[in-house]
């Protein structure tokens, strides 16, 4: 293989298309190494899986469940993420996340209409209520609820991925991404931000080393409910999709799960809001999408190569 010639590798799996580009030395037998890990990662964490190790534990709520370490690791890491958002992002809402319509996989629901269901109470319980017991590696659910790891999970997949094949490489799971390295033809991996009114443009271009990006939207993963859109990002604070005015999100940061974590945050926290989120937050940087098409930034100094030429903007 020529020193300018990576070796690419795709393939379909979190719910997404998974792309793989290796500079590596033996990078064949490391996208080997890296397709196997993905497959066995996800057949043991997925929710879509009714054998996975995730659902045994969601179907188990109400009593401690003894699990694996890499599983009590990410609920783990959830929770606490859990707690630095103050509750705004919580992995517990699996059944309002199933009651809203995402029941089984996007492929499966994808274009279809559901009969209006109505609105959620307050919950009953929250992430605050699962208990771990790391002396025991068990995990217990309140009854009635569930763990959905989803982006956090995929993240922390991404984050491993590119551990395993080395650098430099490129891991792209659905545009949630970590770029090691760079290119031996280039300074930087370029990475294009998708507008999310415009789906075959790019809003920005990001040059991108050391570095991962990821993106939370409501346009992406969502169908009709009745008669009106219903997405995949569920506001623990109304047990409904969220309603922000906030489009998209894309964040720029030193790993995959943390830059899918902050970009959820501040998506569900609104355009101002988020966007003093990201300014406050040491290592992160950003771009928030309102409803009216308006770009706004924070930070991005280190690693913009352009916008798109029409593209409306504001603060940043």
């Amino acid at each position: 293989m020529s020193r300018s010639m990576p070796a690419r590798r795709s393939s379909r799996a979190m719910n997404c298309d998974v792309d793989l580009v290796c500079y590596s030395h033996q990078a064949q037998r490391r996208l080997d190494r890296a397709e196997a890990w993905l497959r066995g990662f996800e057949a043991r964490f997925s929710r879509f899986n009714p054998k996975s190790e995730l659902s045994f534990l969601n179907a188990a709520a109400g009593q401690p469940v003894r699990v694996s370490p890499r599983l009590f690791c990410l609920v783990s890491l959830a929770l606490s993420l859990a707690a630095r958002s103050g509750g705004l992002f919580d992995p517990t809402v699996l059944r309002e996340l199933e009651e809203a319509g995402y029941n089984r996989s996007f492929e499966q629901i994808a274009g279809t209409h559901r009969a209006l269901r109505r609105q959620r109470g307050p919950r009953s319980t929250t992430w605050r209520d699962v208990q771990t017991d790391l002396d025991s590696r068990t995990i217990a659910l309140p009854e009635g609820s569930g763990i959905d790891l989803g982006g956090i999970a995929k993240g922390w997949a991404v984050d491993r991925l590119a551990a395993i094949i080395g650098s430099p490489a490129l891991v792209n799971a659905g545009g949630d991404l970590f770029a090691s390295g760079r290119p031996h033809d280039a300074e930087a991996w370029l990475v294009g931000v998708e507008d999310p009114l415009q789906p075959e443009r790019d809003l920005a271009v990001l040059a991108i080393r050391d570095r991962a990006v990821a993106t939370s939207t409501s346009l992406r993963r969502r169908w009709f409910d009745g008669d009106r859109w219903s997405h995949h990002l569920i506001d623990p604070r109304t047990s409904e999709p969220s309603d922000s005015d906030a489009l998209q999100v894309t964040v720029i940061t030193e790993s995959t799960v943390l830059a899918d974590y902050h970009a959820k945050v501040a998506l569900l926290s609104g355009v101002e809001d988020g966007l003093r989120y990201l300014e406050q937050t040491p290592d992160v940087e950003g771009l928030i999408v309102c409803t009216s098409g308006v770009l706004s930034t924070s930070g991005l100094g280190s690693c913009l190569v352009r916008f798109r030429e029409d593209g409306k903007r504001s603060g940043g």
